[in-house]
């Protein structure tokens, strides 16, 4: 199935035929509002009296992505049963995710596991006060998402070795994530970002169109977007790499997980059909919540979620993957990013959350919290001593890196939660 395209503003998600009792449902939520009946105050009964926000936001990546188009699939049978007013935000990058959730701009955001781990470390586009390590939770788990690189069917490049320092090679600096994911199939090879022959692209959607239209051979990208579909139906078609195992060549794997951090293999099941039986990362995406937010907020957001999981799996065709068991899943597996107390709290009422996962829970907190501390110092004593903050700021990275290693910091983030 092809998804819809999303680019008309807050557009709504792709369904499937709706049942006649889903329709009248939206229908009565719809007319009871446009007679001023408090829809709200209804559903605050039926959600054990708690009372929700009037409105919140959610950041998403850009219109198209399957974030975006899930986001908006959830949030509009959130608002016909509640009444509540649900902003689906998109950000036109991840820098701007974090920078957003931790100004109030919106309430909560889409995180990946890498893009946290860049977050942490103040990488690249995330050197700036709002947009460096923070103090976020995981409040609900939205997909597990294959990531992979995309080719043309007709196109040279058919498997990893196939890239050498000629092969045109889609790169998005805007975005630490899809740079860093072509940085790693570079390393593969034995390649860095400077010895590639690029072309530059401004956004997600140009960095699947630019492999279609013959410009570049091979781009990073996930099969569940809208893009990718997109790209399925141009003339040729698409195709995706697989990912080599790791005993092909122990030492080119290593030097790719060594920057393609927090995935875990497996056959693609799910997005394009070209995608599906093709072995490739994939990883954890989860709703991010600042860690101060409500706790009951968040609480009552997960279990709506997960009660009313059967109206709303069916209206965009990954929505069955934000699920109670999904979030099982990415604990069980060992958390890459702490929970927010009431999505703990949830599962602890669930029966899922166990001593294990409180042990790695405190552990992942004490290593965000620590990093957000000495984050803050160093904001400090780069205003005393009149240095910007920024990622153009080479006084400031200095700063920043004798920081680290006057804290005893000799890792990258994501290898420190690795040794957790």
């Amino acid at each position: 199935m092809r998804i819809a395209d999303h680019r008309v503003v807050d557009a709504l998600p792709n369904y499937k035929e709706e049942s006649m009792q889903k329709f009248t449902r939206r229908f009565v939520m719809g007319s009871a509002m446009a007679l001023g009946l408090s829809a709200g105050a209804g559903s605050a009964v039926a959600e054990d009296d708690y009372k929700w926000p009037a409105y919140f936001s959610v950041i998403t990546p850009i219109v198209g992505s399957a974030n975006h188009s899930l986001a908006v699939a959830w949030s509009t049978e959130f608002t016909a049963q509640t009444g509540i007013r649900v902003a689906i935000k998109p950000a036109p990058n991840g820098y701007a995710r974090p920078e957003w959730l931790n100004s109030g701009e919106g309430d909560i955001a889409l995180m990946q596991a890498s893009d946290y781990f860049d977050q942490m470390d103040a990488a690249e586009g995330f050197m700036t006060r709002r947009g460096g390590p923070s103090d976020t939770r995981v409040a609900t788990m939205n997909l597990i998402t294959p990531w992979g690189y995309i080719v043309r069917n007709d196109g040279k490049v058919k498997s990893f070795t196939d890239v050498n320092k000629d092969t045109a090679v889609a790169y998005t600096a805007s975005s630490s994530f899809l740079a860093g994911g072509m940085e790693a199939l570079l390393s593969y090879n034995g390649l860095t970002g400077d010895d590639a022959n690029k072309v530059e692209t401004s956004n997600y959607g140009a960095n699947t169109a630019v492999v279609t239209e013959g410009r570049a051979e091979v781009a990073f990208t996930s099969p569940l977007s809208g893009t990718s579909y997109e790209a399925e139906a141009t003339p040729g078609g698409v195709t995706w790499l697989e990912l080599p195992k790791k005993e092909e060549d122990p030492e080119a794997y290593a030097r790719y997980r060594k920057l393609a951090v927090g995935y875990v293999p497996a056959v693609t099941s799910s997005g394009t059909k070209s995608a599906i039986g093709i072995y490739m990362d994939h990883a954890f995406q989860a709703n991010h919540v600042r860690a101060d937010a409500d706790p009951e907020f968040v609480y009552h957001l997960l279990k709506w979620l997960d009660e009313h999981y059967e109206d709303f799996k069916d209206d965009y065709q990954h929505a069955h993957m934000m699920s109670v068991e999904s979030l099982r899943t990415f604990v069980d597996a060992g958390a890459l990013q702490p929970l927010h107390e009431g999505a703990i709290r949830y599962l602890k009422e669930k029966g899922i959350w166990t001593d294990e996962h409180q042990a790695r829970q405190d552990a992942l907190v004490k290593l965000a919290t620590d990093r957000v501390a000495l984050w803050q110092s160093t904001i400090a004593e780069a205003d005393a001593q009149g240095i910007e903050v920024s990622p153009e700021s080479e006084d400031f990275k200095v700063l920043w890196e004798k920081a680290k290693a006057d804290a005893g910091v000799t890792k990258n983030y994501a290898n420190m939660v690795g040794d957790l």
